[in-house]
Protein backbone atom coordinates (compact mmCIF):
# COMPACT_ATOMS: atom_id res chain seq x y z
CA UNK A 1 0.00 0.00 0.00
CA UNK A 2 2.85 2.39 0.49
CA UNK A 3 4.68 1.36 -1.85
CA UNK A 4 1.50 2.17 -4.56
CA UNK A 5 1.41 5.77 -2.33
CA UNK A 6 4.86 6.45 -3.37
CA UNK A 7 4.44 5.52 -7.12
CA UNK A 8 1.39 7.59 -7.67
CA UNK A 9 1.40 8.88 -10.78
CA UNK A 10 1.62 12.31 -9.57
CA UNK A 11 4.62 11.66 -7.86
CA UNK A 12 6.24 9.64 -10.99
CA UNK A 13 4.97 12.42 -13.45
CA UNK A 14 7.42 15.27 -11.68
CA UNK A 15 10.59 13.29 -12.57
CA UNK A 16 9.57 12.63 -16.59
CA UNK A 17 9.67 15.40 -19.23
CA UNK A 18 8.99 13.22 -22.35
CA UNK A 19 5.99 11.24 -21.95
CA UNK A 20 6.11 7.90 -24.24
CA UNK A 21 4.25 4.77 -24.02
CA UNK A 22 6.30 2.91 -20.82
CA UNK A 23 6.69 6.31 -19.31
CA UNK A 24 5.76 4.69 -15.83
CA UNK A 25 8.07 1.69 -15.75
CA UNK A 26 10.95 4.28 -16.33
CA UNK A 27 10.02 6.67 -13.68
CA UNK A 28 9.84 3.83 -11.29
CA UNK A 29 13.39 2.64 -11.69
CA UNK A 30 14.44 6.03 -11.81
CA UNK A 31 13.03 6.43 -8.35
CA UNK A 32 14.25 2.88 -7.13
CA UNK A 33 17.75 3.69 -8.94
CA UNK A 34 17.81 7.36 -6.49
CA UNK A 35 16.63 5.60 -3.76
CA UNK A 36 19.38 2.74 -4.10
CA UNK A 37 22.03 4.97 -4.48
CA UNK A 38 20.99 7.53 -1.92
CA UNK A 39 21.08 4.37 0.60
CA UNK A 40 24.85 2.93 -0.87
CA UNK A 41 26.28 6.24 -0.24
CA UNK A 42 24.79 6.97 2.94
CA UNK A 43 26.11 3.04 3.98
CA UNK A 44 29.69 3.87 2.47
CA UNK A 45 30.15 7.30 4.12
CA UNK A 46 28.91 6.02 7.49
CA UNK A 47 31.28 3.12 6.80
CA UNK A 48 34.22 5.88 6.18
CA UNK A 49 33.63 7.47 9.61
CA UNK A 50 33.87 4.42 11.47
CA UNK A 51 36.67 3.09 9.94
CA UNK A 52 38.65 6.60 10.73
CA UNK A 53 37.25 6.89 13.94
CA UNK A 54 38.42 3.24 14.32
CA UNK A 55 42.19 4.04 13.20
CA UNK A 56 42.49 7.04 15.43
CA UNK A 57 45.53 6.87 18.04
CA UNK A 58 43.89 8.85 20.47
CA UNK A 59 40.61 10.09 21.85
CA UNK A 60 41.03 13.52 20.21
CA UNK A 61 41.40 11.98 17.24
CA UNK A 62 38.26 9.75 17.49
CA UNK A 63 35.86 12.81 18.49
CA UNK A 64 34.92 14.61 15.52
CA UNK A 65 33.15 17.83 15.54
CA UNK A 66 29.99 19.01 14.28
CA UNK A 67 31.80 21.00 11.57
CA UNK A 68 33.74 18.12 10.45
CA UNK A 69 30.83 15.45 10.77
CA UNK A 70 29.04 18.08 8.15
CA UNK A 71 31.33 18.46 6.03
CA UNK A 72 31.52 14.44 5.95
CA UNK A 73 27.59 14.55 4.54
CA UNK A 74 28.20 17.60 2.51
CA UNK A 75 31.16 15.79 0.97
CA UNK A 76 29.14 12.95 0.13
CA UNK A 77 26.80 14.77 -2.06
CA UNK A 78 29.33 14.21 -4.73
CA UNK A 79 29.40 10.55 -5.60
CA UNK A 80 25.98 10.58 -4.85
CA UNK A 81 25.53 13.10 -8.05
CA UNK A 82 28.27 11.40 -9.65
CA UNK A 83 26.47 7.52 -9.40
CA UNK A 84 23.16 9.24 -10.89
CA UNK A 85 25.05 10.88 -13.56
CA UNK A 86 26.51 7.98 -14.43
CA UNK A 87 23.09 5.89 -14.32
CA UNK A 88 20.86 8.33 -15.74
CA UNK A 89 24.01 8.55 -19.01
CA UNK A 90 24.30 5.21 -19.12
CA UNK A 91 20.35 3.97 -19.30
CA UNK A 92 18.86 5.19 -22.43
CA UNK A 93 15.10 4.52 -21.09
CA UNK A 94 16.71 7.47 -18.72
CA UNK A 95 17.85 9.86 -20.84
CA UNK A 96 15.33 9.18 -23.48
CA UNK A 97 12.11 9.48 -21.11
CA UNK A 98 13.66 11.72 -17.99
CA UNK A 99 15.25 14.20 -20.30
CA UNK A 100 17.86 16.22 -18.19
CA UNK A 101 15.00 18.15 -15.71
CA UNK A 102 14.04 14.66 -14.85
CA UNK A 103 18.16 14.11 -14.14
CA UNK A 104 18.30 17.27 -11.98
CA UNK A 105 14.84 16.05 -10.02
CA UNK A 106 16.47 12.93 -9.40
CA UNK A 107 19.68 14.45 -7.92
CA UNK A 108 17.59 16.58 -5.90
CA UNK A 109 15.80 13.40 -4.64
CA UNK A 110 18.70 11.46 -4.43
CA UNK A 111 20.65 14.65 -2.25
CA UNK A 112 17.98 14.55 0.42
CA UNK A 113 17.09 11.05 0.64
CA UNK A 114 21.07 10.48 1.37
CA UNK A 115 21.14 13.89 3.65
CA UNK A 116 17.78 12.09 5.46
CA UNK A 117 20.20 8.93 5.61
CA UNK A 118 23.21 10.52 7.04
CA UNK A 119 20.99 12.73 9.60
CA UNK A 120 19.20 9.17 11.28
CA UNK A 121 22.67 7.13 10.75
CA UNK A 122 24.61 9.60 12.93
CA UNK A 123 21.27 9.72 15.46
CA UNK A 124 21.01 6.13 15.83
CA UNK A 125 24.70 5.89 16.56
CA UNK A 126 26.94 6.95 19.45
CA UNK A 127 28.13 9.82 17.24
CA UNK A 128 24.31 11.95 17.62
CA UNK A 129 26.35 14.36 19.86
CA UNK A 130 28.62 15.38 16.96
CA UNK A 131 25.74 16.35 14.92
CA UNK A 132 23.26 17.43 17.85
Amino acid sequence: MLLNIFFANDFLRWFTENRIKGWEDTAESWVITAVVIAALCAGLMLLYKLLRKKAARNIVEQTWSRGRTVLLIVFGLLPVFLCILAAWYTSSNFFNVMRVSGLLKGVLFAWLLYVLLMIVGHLVSPWRRELI
